[in-house]
């Protein structure tokens, strides 16, 4: 019958094989047998489909496993005058000889290790990357003067304050921006208001200020 045979796929062992032990899974008659039964069943589910046949026999307690699955040291052997009685130590599992499966899943490959990026820099240390540092006025004249972008401003250095002047091609009188560093390196924005409201504009010390024209 086919529930007398070894559970294992491809195993041809049964109950009628000679000099071989068989025997069948352990029965729960306690907590601790009831989890080596589940334990057993679950090594012999792993390589096969549990079918409505195989499911009939696990009802049917006819699920058999043959001694050629379990190690040699897991296998408990009595000899007496008449008989070779072999059985399975407690908890021994069926390991050994097990199908192969049709398609071995491999290992995900490891992802590589990224490091942290510490974000929680300082603004000042941001500045003090970037930005440029003048020792003194002097020195701050003869940088302003080369740069490329000052082209598009009128300048004048005088003897305690450098002027930078942008004007509006509308205007003949008054131009449109005027940049004011004194020889403290402090400086003020002007920014003159055409039309209706003719005044200036200007940023000194952080504060903006609005003067109006008369």
């Amino acid at each position: 019958m086919p529930g007398d045979n070894c559970s294992v796929v491809g195993c041809g062992t049964c109950r009628k094989t000679k000099g071989i032990g068989i025997w069948k899974l352990p029965a729960p008659r306690n907590e601790a047998y009831r989890k080596w039964r589940e334990d057993w069943l679950h090594e012999l589910k792993k390589y096969r489909v549990t079918d409505s046949n195989f499911q009939r026999q696990i009802e049917n307690d006819k699920v058999f496993t043959c001694e050629k699955h379990f190690h040699e040291n897991d296998i408990e052997i009595t000899v007496s005058e008449k008989m070779t009685k072999k059985r399975p130590k407690f908890g021994a599992l069926p390991l050994l000889s097990m199908p192969q499966k049709s398609f071995q899943k491999q290992p995900p490959t490891p992802r590589p290790l990224r490091s942290i990026v510490k974000e929680d820099f300082e603004v000042s240390d941001i500045l003090t990357e970037k930005r440029h540092c003048y020792k003194s006025f002097h020195e701050f004249c003869k940088r302003a003067q080369s740069l490329k972008i000052i082209q598009e401003w009128c300048t004048q250095a005088k003897e305690d304050r450098m002027v930078f002047r942008k004007s509006n091609e509308s205007s003949v009188c008054l131009p449109q921006l005027e940049l004011v560093v004194d020889d403290s390196l402090g400086f003020t924005i002007l920014v003159y208001v055409y039309g209706s409201n003719l005044g200036l504009w200007y940023l000194k010390k952080n504060q903006m200020h609005y003067v109006p024209w008369k």
